[in-house]
This record gives structure tokens, C-alpha cells and sequence, in this order.
């Protein structure tokens, strides 16, 4: 009962009158009584106090410590809950992209059955103009139905392709921004005329937009069709090319890798060569040496008679020549001056000189023209099968013996005349090198001769003449000439018409087409008029059969 009194507060002691001297043993005692009970109630409130505050702190722990596992306990199944809502958003995700295929196959089938019902309900006279107005054929209601539909489902197929597109075009571009360091993206911003500190994304975000507003978009889908275009014409072939830019109008030639490829393929074939008058080809046919030993003595007996028969024709043809010339010469002294200038000028040939020039030349011009009548007879009297074989070995055509052998002999007058004129050119490099030796010192000269082992000789003039005639010997002046010869017959094709020059550049069989020229002047020609067609729609055009006209009753 104690324990649950409620404190009192401590009153003052009761003033008892003293007692009496009988009474004060008694009165003592239960004065001390009523003291030691209020001093038991006082301490047993402050024990209650004590134990109470205890147990409510106790109680608060544990309710802390419920609350804490309770919470760990919510975060673990929010995150269990979390993985599994992002594998099921994944499962999700994979079952959209896999479907994505379907239901759009399954739109178009539901949009085309719609559109065919409409179509299909829809007068003859205005289902016509639509077909027509779209670029299709009109025909059967049927066939016009098809059409239109499969029109328009490749006009939305073509408007899908083109939003992929732009965005493939948007991400390409913002990797590439997103892989610029933050020092090139702040100047791309600065060239933008934007300033200050911004984040990395911020400023992707700006240069983006602005190369939205540029048309970036439009141009970079551009250039992929660009880009898909010159693939497609790299992959034709060089006549299929030729073709196309025939059909667009577009010239496919250039003039000067077609004189370019003349000059190398007539430096192949030995245009620019030393020139070699032909000899007498007529090979007589040495009888076959026969086998053993007894054989071989006869034969050395024959051929060393056959020999000295042989020289004693040719010094008596020797003495022959020798005499017709001094008549010759004696026929054209006895001639005035006048009559040889004459005779000269007749020949086409330069009148300069005292009377013994003109003597020589005049002589000359005899021996020439006396030889070719006697090669003129040779050749009308070889057979006419022989005589077409030398005309093709020299790229002549063949017809009539007299043309075949007129032919031979302008052939080669003209190769005598080239190499006369071979001789000049020769005379002329000579003298040139002869004047850039003659400006070396005779150290200088030494080192040449040194360096191309030849006779160092005592003097400066005698180490140019060395020089000299190495030059002739070992094919540097032919070379010199060569390349004057190339350099003059490039200037000459130039010079002529271009239709001239791909005629000559045909006729030598040569391949004068190059392809990266033709796919370059194609695109160019379909950036400005679109694109030209391969020649593979014509053929089909051609292949459709030909539609017959209705005929009705009158």
C-alpha cells in the first residue's frame, strides 16, 4: 500500500504542548513513530520514479531496435523487388523488340486491307485519276487497286526508312560530340560565337541544336545517299559506265589520258626509236649439212668455193657500181649550173652550194631513184603470197600486186627519210651536249671519264670528244631524241580535234576509259539533273508487252 500512496509534501511538525513530567516517556516514542513512516513513504515515491523512467527507456530501445530491423527488412525486399521489376522490364523490352517486326507487319496488313475496301468502293473514273495522279498506269479496277496500295505502302516503307535515317544521322552526330575532350567542345562553342562555362552535356546539347538549324540533318542524309550511290556505280563495270554516261549526256573521255595512252602504246610498238632502213630480206636457203665425217669435208669444199665465187660477183657488181658512178658524175659536170639547179629544185630538193654541191646532190638524188627501180623490180617479182606477208608484218593493207608493191616502196622511202632526219636530230644533240661539256673544267671532265671508265686522255678537248662518242655509242643521244620525238607527237595529238584523237586512240585497241573519271562526272551531273538510270529500266520497259487498244461497237 505504500508503494502506491502518492507523495505528500513534508508539513511541519506538530506542536504538541509539553507534556508533563509523567507523561513524556510515552509521548516520545510515538512522536518517532509518525516520523520514520513519512521518511518511508518520501523514499519509496523516488524509487517509483526511478524504476519507471527505467523501463519506459528500456521499452524505447527495443521499439528503436524493431524499427531498424524492420527497415532493413523493407530496403531488402524494395531492392529484391527493384531487380526483379528491371528483368521483367528487360523480358518486357526483349518481347517489344522481338514483336516490334510483327505488329508492324500486322499494321501494314491492317492499314492495306482497309485501304483496299476503300479503294475497291470507289468509282472507276476516280480511282483512275488517283492511279494516275500518283504516277501508275491505269488498267483493270483490280490491277489499278494493287498498284495504288503497294504505291503507298512504299511510300510509308520509304518514310519509315527516312526517320531512321534522321536518327541514325542524330546519334552518329552526338557520339561524335560526346568523344570530343572538353577543350574541343569549348572551342567549337567559341567558333559558334557562344562563351563562358558551361557543362559537357550543356554544350553538346548547344552545338547540336545548331547543327540542327544548319540543315545537318538534310545534309548528312544526303551525303549517305551520296556516299551509297558512288559504291554503286564504283561496282559497274567500265562499259556499263560508258553507257549510262552516254545515256545522261555526260562526255566519259578525257582528252589527255587519251594522248597519254596513244604516246605509251606507239613508244611500246617502237614509233620513237631509232630508225632501221629494211634491207633485202631475201634469204636464200642454205642447203641442210649433211651427217658423218666424210660429208663434212665435201660440204667445207663446197662452201669455200661457193665463197670465192661469191666475193668474184661482188667485186665485179663493185667495179660495175663504181664505173655507172664516175658516168654519173661525168654525165651532171658536163650539165650548166643552171640546168642543175634546175634538175634539183625538179626533185625537191634545197639549191645551195658551188657546181661540185650540186654535182653530188644531183648524183645523190640519181643513186636513190636508181635503187628503188631496181627495188620496185625485185618486189613485182616475188610471189604475191610473200609479198602480203611483208605488207602485214609492217601493218599495210594488202590488195592488188602493183598497189601491194607501191605500198612497200612509200614504206620504206619513208623510213629512209626518218632515219636521214634521225641524223640531223643526232648532229644537233651533239652539239648541244658538246657546249654544256665545254663549260667544264678538265677536273671536272676527268671525273666523267672516271666514272664511266673511259680513256681519261691528256687534254679538256680530247676528254669532250670521249664523252661524245660514249654519248653515241651507248644510246644517250637515241634516248635525248626519243624523248624529243614523244614530246612533239604528244603536242601534235593535243593539238587535234578530240573526236580526231579517240578515233586514233581506238584504232590501237587501247583501253582509254578511266573509271573513277566517269563515276565522278556522274554524280556531279546527278547532283545538278538527279539521277540518270542504268539502262536496266529500258530493258524492262522494252519487255512489258504492249497494250491493245480497246475497240468498241458502233
Amino acid at each position: 500500500l505504500l508503494l502506491h500512496l502518492p507523495p505528500q509534501a513534508p508539513s511541519p511538525p506538530p506542536c504538541f504542548p509539553l507534556p508533563r513530567h509523567g507523561s513524556c516517556s510515552r509521548a516520545f516514542p510515538l512522536a518517532m513513530a509518525i516520523q520514520k513512516r513519512k521518511a518511508v513513504a518520501k523514499s519509496t515515491g523516488k524509487a517509483f520514479k526511478r524504476s519507471k523512467a527505467a523501463l519506459t527507456r528500456k521499452v524505447k530501445e527495443e521499439q528503436h531496435e524493431e524499427e531498424a530491423e524492420e527497415n532493413e527488412e523493407a530496403e531488402e525486399e524494395v531492392e529484391e523487388e527493384a531487380e526483379g521489376g528491371d528483368e521483367g522490364e528487360e523480358e518486357e523490352e526483349e518481347e517489344e523488340e522481338e514483336s516490334e517486326e510483327d505488329a508492324l507487319k500486322r499494321r501494314e496488313e491492317e492499314i492495306t486491307a482497309a485501304r483496299k475496301k476503300e479503294l475497291k468502293a470507289m468509282p472507276v473514273g476516280e480511282l483512275k485519276d488517283l492511279a494516275t495522279g500518283k504516277g501508275l498506269e491505269a488498267g483493270k479496277k483490280e490491277d489499278m487497286v494493287t498498284a495504288v496500295v503497294a504505291h503507298e505502302a512504299a511510300v510509308r516503307a520509304a518514310q519509315r526508312a527516312h526517320q531512321a535515317k534522321i536518327r541514325e544521322v542524330l546519334v552518329k552526330k552526338k557520339e561524335e560530340l560526346e568523344a570530343l575532350s572538353a577543350p574541343e567542345l569549348r572551342d567549337l562553342c567559341v567558333a559558334a560565337g557562344t562563351k563562358g562555362m558551361l557543362a559537357k552535356q550543356a554544350r553538346i546539347e548547344l552545338l547540336l541544336k545548331q547543327w540542327q538549324d544548319n540543315d545537318g540533318v538534310d545534309k548528312a542524309i544526303a551525303k549517305m545517299a551520296r556516299d551509297a550511290r558512288e559504291a554503286e556505280l564504283g561496282a559497274m563495270d567500265k562499259l556499263a559506265l560508258r553507257e549510262l554516261c552516254i545515256k545522261s549526256g555526260v562526255e566519259c573521255f578525257v582528252k589527255e589520258v587519251i594522248v597519254e595512252r596513244i604516246v605509251k602504246h606507239e613508244c611500246s610498238e617502237g614509233r620513237f626509236a631509232r630508225p632501221r632502213p629494211e634491207g633485202d630480206e631475201d634469204e636464200e636457203v642454205q642447203p641442210t649439212a649433211k651427217s658423218g665425217k666424210k660429208a663434212q669435208a665435201g660440204d667445207m669444199v663446197e662452201a669455200l668455193l661457193a665463197n670465192e665465187a661469191n666475193r668474184k660477183r661482188e667485186r665485179e657488181q663493185k667495179k660495175q657500181e663504181e664505173d655507172a658512178a664516175a658516168s654519173k658524175r661525168k654525165e651532171f659536170r658536163a650539165m650548166a649550173v643552171g640546168e642543175l639547179k634546175k634538175l634539183l629544185t625538179a626533185k625537191g630538193k634545197e639549191v645551195t652550194g658551188n657546181k661540185e654541191d650540186l654535182v653530188e646532190a644531183a648524183f645523190a638524188i640519181s643513186v636513190q631513184e636508181d635503187e628503188a627501180a631496181a627495188r620496185k623490180a625485185k618486189l613485182k617479182s616475188m610471189d604475191i603470197e610473200k609479198l602480203k606477208q611483208r605488207l602485214a608484218s609492217r601493218g599495210l593493207s594488202a590488195g592488188k600486186k602493183e598497189a601491194m608493191v607501191d605500198a612497200l616502196l612509200a614504206h620504206e622511202a619513208k623510213i629512209r627519210e626518218a632515219a636521214q632526219g634521225w641524223e640531223v636530230k643526232v648532229g644537233e644533240v651533239l652539239e648541244k651536249k658538246r657546249a654544256e661539256l665545254e663549260e667544264k673544267t678538265a677536273s671536272e671532265l676527268k671525273e666523267l671519264c672516271t666514272a664511266k671508265s673511259l680513256k681519261l686522255g691528256v687534254g679538256k678537248q680530247e676528254r669532250v670528244e670521249t664523252l661524245l662518242e660514249d654519248a653515241r655509242t651507248n644510246g644517250e643521244v637515241d634516248q635525248m631524241i626519243a624523248e624529243m620525238n614523244k614530246e612533239a607527237r604528244r603536242d601534235e595529238l593535243l593539238g587535234m580535234d578530240k573526236a580526231v584523237v579517240l578515233k586514233i586512240g581506238e584504232a590501237t585497241g587501247v583501253d582509254l576509259l578511266v573509271k573513277e573519271v566517269m563515276v565522278e562526272r556522274v554524280l556531279l551531273h546527278e547532283d545538278e539533273f538527279g539521277a540518270a538510270t542504268n539502262g536496266q529500266e529500258d530493258e524492262e520497259e522494252k519487255k512489258r508487252p504492249a497494250k491493245r487498244a480497246r475497240t468498241g461497237k458502233k
